[in-house]
């Protein structure tokens, strides 16, 4: 194998693992934006069944 085809096979291998981590990093965010956006829905039925806040 030479170096110009360990090369290629590096750069393939770097791109797929940059892809890899640029879609996990997008599928934790939206995890916590939909944890935050489900907390806050929570939070305000709770108050406002407690009567805490005008409806």
């Amino acid at each position: 194998m030479s170096k110009q085809d360990t090369g290629k096979k590096d750069s393939g291998l770097e791109r797929f693992l940059m892809n890899v981590a640029d879609n996990a990093e997008a599928a934790l965010r939206e995890y916590w934006q939909e944890r935050d956006n489900e907390t806050r829905r929570y939070a305000t039925e709770y108050v406002t069944r407690r009567g805490l806040l005008p409806q």
